[in-house]
């Protein structure tokens, strides 16, 4: 019976249960004192209802007494499995919110892993890449040096042992010994020469001296200095000057170094009898200085290579053509270094056309602030 109490009125709260347990036992009262009485004297005494009440309450007494603490116990019961379950609850989101972190987490960590990877592979790769430029620096520069080298030991030989030759052939041959060795002196001098220009501009301490250099007897000097080289070669030299009478401010030595390289190469990679122009004209804010050729001309792949120090076209037509392969770098690294900017443009059997563009006062800013500037890919 107590069972039954216990688990037909745990849900309700202790006032609720006491009350529905009264009212339970005063309908079972009424109903049995009812048919007792009927059955009994065949009528209902006019007191009925009370008496019923008073033992209803009577007779709910003992129960709600006995029921009192299992209810309040199951009820306290209830509560804490309730604030269990919301404990539970809570915990179980703080779990999901700390896996979805944690799986956050580890995506971050595998993102970070692979980039610090993609670092290493990339590192390694610029450092093979360094490692094999350097090798293949030192075979360029073991060639270079060698060939001029073993033409002043050899003819320097011949003049310097008398056993050597017949003194009457050398005597023959004295002018064209001297000579070659004077060549390749020269030769060797311009090559460090472009070797330690190189290492300064790389190093950000190539010092560059600005003034204002007067373009007519500028570019007429160049044109002295390169016209015996192209009637060497057959070669017609135009001089397009239209800012004859214009101001440049940059360094005096770095624009002759430009210009005399650009039409060295435009004489050296042009077949005999080829023309050879150099434009000076004003291009909106820039100085422009053009230097055309109808020489045989690159492809994009052929630019990027010779862009590089020491690189040579591997053309057949040019293959045989001395030099060392820095004077393009070079130009690139002193035309950046004004503040200006090289445009090569090149096709194959149409020549090349290179212009430099340069601001009307030279911004060294790149130097004085020890940044460095190179065409070096």
């Amino acid at each position: 019976m107590f069972k039954f109490i216990n688990d037909r009125f745990k849900a309700f709260s202790l006032p609720v249960a006491l009350v529905t347990l009264t009212l339970v036992c005063f309908i079972f009262a009424l109903i049995a004192s009812t048919a007792a009485f009927y059955w009994f004297n065949g009528s209902l005494p006019p007191n009925l209802i009370k008496v019923v009440a008073a033992t209803s309450i009577i007779a709910a007494t003992p129960l709600i007494l006995q029921s009192m603490p299992t209810i309040k116990y199951l009820q306290n019961s209830r509560e804490r499995l309730k604030a269990t379950t919301n404990e539970l609850e809570t915990r179980v989101a703080e779990l999901k919110t700390a896996y979805q972190e944690l799986d956050i987490a580890r995506a971050e960590l595998e993102q970070r892993v692979e980039e610090r990877t993609h670092e290493v592979n990339e590192a390694r790769r610029e450092a093979e890449e360094a490692n094999q430029a350097k090798s293949d620096f030192l075979a360029k520069m073991s060639h270079e040096l060698r060939t001029p080298l073993n033409a002043v030991i050899g003819f320097s030989e011949l003049l310097a042992h008398p056993d050597a030759l017949a003194p009457q052939k050398k005597l023959e041959n004295l002018e064209d010994y001297a000579g070659t060795i004077h060549r390749s002196g020269k030769h060797l001098l311009s090559l460090v020469n472009d070797l330690l220009d190189l290492s300064k501009i790389e190093a950000g301490e190539l010092k560059l001296y600005p003034e204002d250099i007067e373009l007519g007897p500028f570019v007429e000097d160049i044109r002295d200095l390169v016209a015996v080289n192209a009637d060497s070669r057959g070669h017609t030299l135009h001089i397009a000057n239209k800012a004859a009478d214009g101001i440049l401010n940059a360094d005096r030595r770095a624009m002759k170094q430009i210009l005399l390289n650009l039409l060295c190469n435009a004489i050296k990679y042009s077949p005999d009898g080829a023309a050879i122009t150099l434009t000076v004209e004003q291009q909106d804010n820039a100085m422009a200085f053009m230097v055309t050729d109808e020489g045989y001309g690159m492809t994009p792949h052929d630019l990027q290579n010779a862009l590089k120090p020491f690189s040579r076209i591997p053309n057949a037509e040019v293959a045989d053509i001395g030099g060392t392969g820095l004077g393009l770098p070079i130009v690139v690294s002193l035309v950046e270094a004004h503040g200006g900017v090289l445009d090569i443009q090149s096709a194959v059997g149409k020549g090349t056309t290179v212009t430099a563009s340069f601001p009307p006062t030279a911004d060294f800013s790149v130097l004085e602030d020890d940044e460095k500037t190179s065409a070096v890919a």
